[in-house]
């Protein structure tokens, strides 16, 4: 499948730096300008709890992709796609290596969202296909949007302003465990007890 796609406001490259932890760097121009509106300290249970609140607010959250649905437009070269992300708590800070940024993030969060976005086609023959791969389920997003509204099962509904993605090589979940900004941090041991037993189906 062809994966030549630009998103109507992203550039998938990490940038590196010589330091092994670092703030966030967003990837683009486009993104640094996003990053400075949208806030980081306001999450999805906080929606939830007041919509009327931050129904003009522009946030900022990370987001590990659960499913897509993806539509050709017609007009405009545009592939529409509609997202459901599960949220993770995340720092706002990168691990800086020779192969490039790696976001730690957390195992926990606050539930699920929604979005609806669009990507351009750089290849007129690129198709919906290609744009469900691009943003396939177990990648991570950092997302940024306006809350507008909280279905019935909870799930909060964003309006887009910018989406980056990033491919599970550029991020973990199996490191720290933590939660909002300021509350404690818990090393995760990831790896398999010896003794551990397969799950029984």
């Amino acid at each position: 499948m062809k994966t030549t796609f630009v998103l109507t406001t992203l550039a998938a490259g990490l940038l590196a730096s010589c330091s092994s932890n670092a703030p966030y760097h967003p990837a683009s121009r486009p993104e640094k300008i996003e990053f400075r509106k949208d806030r980081l300290d306001v999450y999805p249970e906080d929606v939830r709890k007041n919509p009327a609140r931050y129904a003009s607010l522009r946030v900022a959250w990370a987001g590990i992709i659960v499913s897509n649905d993806a539509a050709e437009d017609d007009f405009g070269g545009k592939i529409r796609m509609n997202t459901l992300f599960e949220h993770h708590y995340f720092d706002w800070e990168q691990d800086d290596r020779a192969g490039g940024a790696r976001l730690i993030i957390s195992p926990r969060g606050e539930g699920l969202f929604r979005m609806r976005w669009s990507m351009f086609r750089n290849d007129p023959d690129s198709s919906y296909l290609d744009a469900l791969q691009f943003a396939a389920p177990g990648k991570l997003a950092i997302v940024y949007a306006t809350p507008e509204s909280v279905a019935d099962d909870g799930t909060i509904v964003l309006g887009y302003h910018y989406i980056r993605i990033l491919d599970p090589g550029h991020f973990t979940a199996n490191e720290l465990d933590y939660g909002r900004i300021g509350e404690p941090f818990h090393p995760l041991d990831a790896r398999p007890k010896k003794d551990a037993k397969p799950p029984s189906h």
